[in-house]
């Protein structure tokens, strides 16, 4: 059976998630900066929608991307990047897709319907008897199996897997086949109030099995695809990735022939934008890139919410100089956040409200600052704070010494992100005043995260956590942990790169996850952001932009916002 359009018209699954609505906080005004627009003005998703009906038929479209991300498996720990998140979208299964709202909707092309038991504990798939891998086997329970098993840590030999992130994976304590080969049924411990967010990449049973396999062979690769793309070639020299549009396809055929993904660096973006070789990117921040197109022909500037924030993440672990909480709190009141933000966000005419929250983003239900105390400018605290923690100065000017060791950060940069450069600059003379001394080591954009980040070969970095979902939970793999140990016996702590987190902060996500009160979820989700401060954990700097630069004539791509794309309706307007 053919699954058509009407598929994305299903009525969304009964599911907990922070859906678009009223919202409070935001700021404006004079203490928002000099925009008085408010983060709740803006709208939700800037996509140009248009009815396929009215597409062209064919045509390449080239997506300018700012890395060149070597592991495309997921769920490693390497494959937690964005833009392999932008690539695997269009050639793999997922079991739902998300609205403008953030409602949760089975994905019909492989999930034809999704159900949760009254107490949260079995889920069902009815999966598509169309969908097929690549290599022409049946999508059936056992791929989901194979998934659940190996990424929920459940396998003997767990440790052989480089896996990121167990989150709701590891409760599912057994999956069954159902009346048949096309329905999976999954039991779990405890209930997962976020479900609709599992499966949100399905790899086929074999690459999910053997630990090599789940480990080396999405590097630089795609072995088995399934989806209105697939066919994907990888050129390292051009730095370039090619999904071919998949005449195998089950579903609605997608509109264009092909998605060629070129690797820039972001300060070669917008030129090549403007001299037609590509037809879109995220400009984001990037004062240069926006008056450079913000009056070009045929190009459009998106403007919508974006499921993302930029902040300040420390290097937290055990032995590391940042390790002491008080000091992590001294070095972010010794911050200016507010002159950062502004310092960004004048330049492309995008607010500057100070409202932020890592879990909950502006068109959401409950979203509210919960700084206070924490998040405030405040020099002379911080060198209190510093003077508490041991950390003192011989003279005025000179750098804090504790027990015969230096106050000195490894703050690392990519090399090619002129705002990056600027954030560091700004922290490393306004840290200068309160005896704080940072190293900027700027590094290949490449290895930025490859060898520095997530080794945890830093001390301080500023960078973008985005999300493909609604739900709060998301974030768990990035402040909870750890998710077991490597080969060696060594503490493995998955996508969590600040390598710490708490008792309270881990129960907190917990306890969120099986929540399914809707007001009770957003009272636990604004709490747990409030601990975060309190550990000065991924330190919000600012929401960031919905900005793209697209090429007038695309239709369906651009700012999604809290919703997913739909790769098969990106197309060319008539």
């Amino acid at each position: 059976m053919t699954i058509r359009r009407a598929a994305y018209m299903a009525a969304p699954v009964m599911a907990l998630a922070l859906m678009a609505g009223a919202c409070s906080g935001g700021g404006g005004g004079d203490e928002a900066g000099g925009n008085e627009e408010k983060l709740t003005d803006i709208p939700a998703s800037d996509m140009n929608a248009t009815d396929r009906d009215d597409l062209e038929d064919g045509g390449t479209f080239h997506w300018g991307i700012n890395e060149f991300p070597t592991q495309y498996q997921r769920f490693h720990t390497q494959g937690n990047l964005a833009n392999a998140e932008r690539i695997a979208a269009a050639v793999l299964p997922r079991a739902h897709y998300y609205d403008d709202s953030g409602d949760p909707h089975p994905d019909q092309d492989f999930v034809l319907s999704s159900e949760i038991s009254d107490d949260g504990t079995t889920l069902t798939f009815e999966l598509n008897p169309d969908a097929t891998w690549s290599n022409g086997d049946p999508i059936t329970w056992e791929d989901y199996a194979a998934q659940a098993e190996t990424v929920g840590g459940h396998r003997d030999d767990d440790a052989k897997f480089e896996i990121g992130d167990k989150t709701g994976y590891e409760r599912i304590e057994k999956t069954e086949e159902g009346e048949n080969e096309f329905e999976a049924v999954f039991t779990f411990s405890t209930p997962f109030g976020e479900w609709p967010r599992l499966f949100a990449h399905l790899y086929p049973k074999e690459y999910m099995e053997d630990p090599e396999k789940f480990n080396k062979d999405y590097e630089h690769d795609f072995p088995v695809t399934a989806g209105p793309f697939g066919d994907v070639e990888f050129d390292k020299t051009k730095e370039t990735v090619t999904v071919n549009k998949s005449e195998d396809w089950w579903g609605e055929p997608a509109k264009l022939d092909r998605i060629i993904y070129h690797h820039y660096g972001n300060d070669a973006l917008p030129n090549v934008m403007n001299n037609g070789e590509i037809d879109g990117f995220y400009l984001g921040y990037d004062a240069n890139a926006y008056d450079t197109l913000k009056d070009r022909d045929g190009v459009r500037l998106t403007k919508a919410v974006d499921n993302g924030y930029r902040h300040l993440t420390m290097n937290g672990g055990e032995g590391r100089i940042l390790e002491d909480t008080k000091v992590r709190n001294a070095i972010v009141h010794g911050i200016d956040r507010a002159q950062i933000a502004s310092a960004t966000l004048d330049g492309v005419e995008w607010t500057t409200d100070p409202t932020v929250n890592r879990l909950i983003k502006s068109s959401q239900t409950g979203f509210q600052d919960n700084s206070e105390g924490y998040g405030e400018y405040d020099p002379e605290l911080a060198g209190q704070m510093l003077d508490e923690a041991g950390w003192t100065q011989e003279s005025e000017g000179a750098t804090r010494t504790k027990d015969g060791e230096e106050l000195e950060l490894h703050w690392v940069i990519p090399s090619d992100i002129r705002n990056t450069a600027d954030e560091a600059e700004i922290a490393q003379a306004q840290l200068e005043e309160i005896g704080v001394k940072v190293d900027v080591d700027t590094v290949p954009n490449n290895k930025f995260f490859e060898e520095y980040i997530v080794p945890g070969n830093y001390d301080a970095t500023t960078f973008v956590y985005t999300s493909t979902n609604p739900y709060a939970g998301y974030s768990q793999e990035n402040f909870a942990g750890p998710v077991g140990e490597d080969e060696d016996g060594n503490v493995n702590w998955g996508n969590n790169l600040h390598f710490f987190t708490t008792d309270e902060i881990r129960d907190g996500f917990d306890a969120l996850t099986e929540e399914t009160d809707p007001e009770k979820y957003t009272e636990l989700t604004n709490e747990l952001d409030r601990m975060l401060w309190e550990q000065s954990m991924a330190v919000p700097l600012f929401q960031r932009p919905g900005l793209f630069a697209v090429n007038d004539e695309i239709a369906n791509w651009g700012a999604n916002g809290l919703g997913s794309i739909h790769y098969e309706d990106i197309g060319f307007v008539k």
